[in-house]
């Protein structure tokens, strides 16, 4: 089936326009919710410009869901992934809501990093029983591209949310009374995405009834014997455990340049009338951003054409590329162009990475899989600003670093010169 074709049956199905619809509205709400908490923790007079700072804010923002993930896997196979999603959502609403009443009454303080901390964690928890509802929604030989609609333009989603926050930052200003606005605004958002999700069938996102027969509430060692099963049956499957892991060494590639990024903005280039470098920052955004859209047009048409493993290849290779830029000479023209090319190559390699776990992981191991897909992604980022704690001067330059990075996806890109498929047949039996 062509892509044309594919896509023309994509946007003709009902139960996929909601599901679009629900990404969208939970991605927007997120970026609205982070850009707020981006200004608070990372361009705000009052927040360290600093490594340390950093890595320290990236600690607090991540490592909630990454030590519960292991937990969290398990119900995403045994509990109707819709109710997940409403739920989450219900509550991202509840702990928005306590975050806004802290700012304006109380100003910032340790709750408002407790409240944001949970509201994060739930996130996560939500996009994880996002990408296991997928493969329940489109066609096996429909999943590559809907990979790269739905997390792209989902990606995309969360760069308007984020985009809509700034803009309010230009109205409202800076202040507890400026976060406050755009955390209304992701209210909203979040509202609409439960009302969205609750017209699907209880059991439309799966698991189906018939999977969880004989199923009692699982104990804790229950949890941690069913999540070592799933990991020895993605391991020996190994396209799916190569694709994870891949995924991770990226996201801590990518981590580093994203800390430097912030530095760069606020400590080296013209940090602009604020003094906090967010201007120069957004503009880096945007120009990731639109490297995730052309990721959109040619994710599909190239790995759909030579494979996913290709794509990969390609890929990091752009990424590689992209860093040997900055690495020669860095200047805010260079480092543009870099973030567009990372936007290309890192959101490009992320639809076959996608595609590859969701294809070769069996039905009922496919949630734990993204809820180990979803702490490699946290412990990635953690593990970034920890290194770049330790390397990185307060410039956020390191002409070494940047080089480093490029080897690293090089290194990515060797892992799938030689592809090689596991049926899952040949293995899944053996984990029951």
């Amino acid at each position: 089936m062509s892509t044309r074709s594919t896509l023309k049956s994509l946007l003709a199905s009902p139960d996929f326009k909601r599901f679009f619809v629900i990404r969208l509205l939970c991605q927007s709400g997120d970026g609205l919710f982070q850009i707020a908490l981006a200004t608070l923790f990372f361009f705000s007079a009052q927040t360290q410009g600093s490594p340390q700072g950093i890595a320290l804010a990236l600690f607090v923002m991540l490592s909630p869901y990454t030590f519960v993930g292991p937990f969290v896997g398990v119900f995403l196979d045994r509990w109707q992934r819709r109710t997940v999603i409403v739920v989450s959502d219900a509550v991202r609403v509840v702990l928005t809501v306590a975050l806004v009443a802290v700012l304006l009454l109380y100003g910032i303080n340790l709750a408002v990093y407790v409240l944001a901390l949970a509201a994060l964690a739930i996130n996560r928890l939500l996009l994880s029983a996002l990408g296991a509802s997928l493969p329940r929604v489109v066609d096996s030989d429909q999943l590559l591209l809907a990979n790269s609609i739905l997390p792209t333009i989902g990606a995309a989603a969360t760069g308007v949310g984020a985009l809509v926050g700034l803009l309010v930052g230009l109205v409202i200003p800076a202040g507890a009374s400026r976060d406050a606005a755009t955390l209304s605004l992701a209210i909203v958002i979040f509202i609409a995405s439960i009302i969205a999700a609750l017209g699907f069938d209880r059991t439309r996102l799966g698991p189906a009834p018939h999977e969880l027969e004989g199923f009692d509430k699982p104990s804790v060692r229950q949890i941690l014997h069913d999540l070592g099963a799933s990991i020895r049956v993605v391991t020996e499957l190994r396209t799916p455990a190569q694709a994870l892991l891949s995924m991770a060494f990226m996201r801590l590639l990518y981590g580093m340049i994203f800390v430097s990024c912030i530095l760069v903005s606020r400590n080296y280039f013209d940090a602009g009338p604020d003094g906090t470098g967010l201007g120069s920052f957004a503009q880096i955004i945007g120009f990731t951003a639109l490297g995730f859209g052309v990721a959109i047009v040619l994710s599909p048409l190239v790995a759909g054409r030579f494979g996913e493993h290709a794509w990969i290849v390609i890929t990091m290779v752009t990424c590689a590329i992209a860093q040997f830029i900055v690495a020669i000479d860095l200047n805010p023209f260079t480092l543009l162009i870099t973030s567009f090319l990372l936007g290309v190559g890192t959101q490009g390699a992320k639809v076959s990475l996608d595609t590859i776990i969701q294809q070769d992981t069996p039905d009922e191991f496919r949630g734990r899989a993204f809820t180990l897909y979803d702490m490699l992604f946290n412990i990635a980022f953690m593990s970034a600003g920890g290194l770049c704690a330790l390397f990185l001067p307060d410039t956020g330059v390191s002409v070494p670093m940047f080089a480093i990075l490029g080897f690293g996806y090089l290194v990515i890109a060797t892992g799938y010169l030689r592809p090689r498929r596991v049926s899952v047949g040949e293995v899944l039996p053996a984990a029951h």
